[in-house]
């Protein structure tokens, strides 16, 4: 019986499972108005607190000579607040530096996970 068992162990496949797929930006960015969204007002006001102290200390670290165009950079938190993902839509220096800080920093300790949140960034004159 064991013999057998060890056979069937040594000639067994193993058929790999998939990885969950990636979420594209779109996809990554209405997640993020959907989860905002279902935020009571104070659950918001807290959101928006923390964006803001990381989006500062982001934007003091990613200081550019290049012509400044909007982005938004899409985030998805686990359980803890981590960051586990994350998305830009714009390919210059500064939003790719901004993503890079913004996916580095536990900022929210989110109510569920995953959590998407996402950071506009656009400029007036």
């Amino acid at each position: 019986m064991l013999t057998t068992l060890l056979f069937l162990a040594a000639t067994a496949t193993t058929v790999p499972v998939p990885a969950a797929p990636q979420a594209d930006y779109a996809t990554a960015k209405a997640m993020a108005d959907q989860d905002e969204a279902s935020l009571p007002k104070l659950g918001l006001d807290t959101l928006r607190t923390a964006q803001s102290g990381v989006l500062e200390r982001a934007t003091q670290a990613c200081k550019t000579d290049e012509p400044i165009k909007g982005f938004t950079v899409v985030v998805e938190l686990d359980a803890k607040g981590k960051p586990v993902n994350h998305w830009r839509d714009a390919d210059t220096k500064l939003a790719q530096c901004m993503e890079d800080k913004l996916s580095r920093q536990v900022f929210y300790v989110p109510p569920r996970a995953p959590f998407h949140v996402s950071f506009e960034v656009t400029f007036t004159k």
